[in-house]
Order: structure tokens, then C-alpha cells, then sequence
């Protein structure tokens, strides 16, 4: 019932020595498992092991991810039909659909005229961090959309990398959750500093519901993931982490510019 678990489950198809026909009909019957899925894991997982398991065979299955409601299993769909195919139907691609209303917009481009601040309080202690509304206005809309809400309170930090990251905000605790959503990549001219706040992805525009904080400075990942945020008080306690420590709550805070 797990989609994690059926997405490690087709990223091993096809299963070596065995048949080509029955891993190309485990990968569609993965896909189609799928499509209720709250997250597309699975369905981009299915994609990916069509394209493995028999070039010709599978491209019908593959051009018929054309039709999914998701804006990335369909551009998986059209990578992976010119990759393997030689066919460019990215005409077919068709419009993201917005999950914010058109005032939830505007309401992310006036923040940007505001000073916009976040204390995590965790059980190693306070982090303060200034968050950048101008340089990625959905992505912190979308922070402070999931803090106001309480998702991020009481999640442990999963992932501990000394002398690289800390990060935070999955809800299943294995790295590999979120929420039914993704956010679309805003890179900007903000580099990656010690204690840099920027969005985790498992691919463009796939961010979601986990954020880490920088060590250290970490220029290979400037241009690559969104940065939205700088600690300014508290680094020390970010340094001092051990996987499994957890926040206790997220609070967020605008006000006016002066």
C-alpha cells in the first residue's frame, strides 16, 4: 500500500535473468497503481522502468502518461519518449495547474515588501532565520503556509550531514515524504553561506514540505536548489544537531518594511 515502498520496487525492474515481457507489465501495472497515489512517486518510478525494460515495447505505455493530470509525470513522459524513442512531444505537455488562487499570488508579491522572520524552536534549542519573500515568493508563501498550519511542529530531523546540512520537514521521517504537492524551483542569485536556508528536492521542481540549513558554505549547490531564508540567530544550535532531534514548533512573523 506504501507508494515509497512500490516506487523501490520498480526501480529495481527489470529484475535481472528475468522475463522482459512480465517486468513491462509489472511497470504498467505500477503505474496504474498508482494513479491514486497522493504523490507521484510510483507513477514516475513506473516511467522510468518502462524505459528499461523494453524500448519498444514500452513507449505505448509511456506516451499514455501523456493524459496524467500531474505536470511532472507528464514532462517525465516526454523526457523519457525522446530519450528512448527519438519522438519530441512536448506540445503536449499542456499548463501546470495552480494549486494557489489568484490572490494567494498577489498576496506572495506584496510579501516581498515585508520583513518576513521564522524562529524554529527544536530540543537542541532556538533558530531564528530571515526569510526571502523577494528572491522566492511561492516558496516561502509555501513555508509559512505549512508552518501557520502546524505541519512542520513536532517532525524529527531525519538527516544530519556534519559539516554540510541539517534537515527537517518530512512526516513520515524517512526522507522520502512530503505534502501532496510540489513547488516550483526559484533560483536566484542567493548563494549557500553557513546557515542558508534552501528547499530539498528529489528533482526540479519537485520541492514540497522539506527545507535544510547549510553548516558551512556549500557553493556547489548555488544555482541548483532555491535558496529562501538566512539564519541569523542561532547557528550555533543548528551545528550542535544530532539526527533525531525534532522540532517542537515553527513560528513566522511579517511586518512592514521601514
Amino acid at each position: 500500500a506504501d507508494p515509497f515502498v512500490r516506487a523501490a520496487a520498480l526501480g529495481a525492474l527489470p529484475v535481472p535473468g528475468g522475463a522482459p515481457d512480465q517486468a513491462l507489465a509489472a511497470a504498467r501495472e505500477g503505474f496504474r497503481r498508482g494513479k491514486d497515489d497522493p504523490h507521484n512517486d510510483a507513477r514516475l518510478a513506473a516511467l522510468e522502468a518502462m524505459a528499461r525494460c523494453a524500448a519498444a515495447q514500452g513507449r505505448q505505455g509511456i506516451e499514455a502518461a501523456l493524459e496524467d493530470p500531474d505536470h511532472l509525470v507528464r514532462r517525465k513522459a516526454i523526457e523519457l519518449l525522446r530519450q528512448h524513442h527519438g519522438v519530441d512531444l512536448a506540445a503536449r505537455l499542456g499548463e501546470t495547474a495552480p494549486r494557489l488562487t489568484p490572490a494567494d499570488y498577489l498576496e506572495a508579491v506584496r510579501r516581498g515588501r515585508r520583513r518576513v522572520t521564522a524562529v524554529i524552536e527544536t530540543s537542541a534549542g532556538a533558530v531564528t532565520l530571515e526569510l526571502f519573500p523577494a528572491d522566492a515568493p511561492l516558496t516561502v508563501d509555501n513555508f509559512l503556509r505549512l508552518a501557520r498550519a502546524g505541519a512542520l511542529d513536532g517532525l524529527a530531523f531525519h538527516r544530519v550531514v556534519p559539516n554540510f546540512v541539517i534537515q527537517d520537514g518530512d512526516p513520515r521521517g524517512d526522507g522520502s515524504g512530503g505534502p501532496a504537492w510540489q513547488v516550483r524551483c526559484e533560483i536566484n542569485l542567493r548563494r549557500y553561506a553557513a546557515g542558508t536556508l534552501g528547499m530539498a528536492l528529489s528533482g526540479k521542481d519537485t520541492g514540497g514540505s522539506q527545507y535544510f540549513i547549510t553548516h558551512s558554505p556549500q557553493p556547489h549547490l548555488d544555482g541548483g536548489y532555491t535558496v529562501f531564508g538566512q539564519v541569523t540567530a542561532g547557528q550555533e544550535v543548528v551545528d550542535s544537531m544530532t539526527q533525531g532531534d525534532s522540532v517542537i514548533r515553527v513560528t513566522v512573523r511579517e511586518t512592514t518594511q521601514s
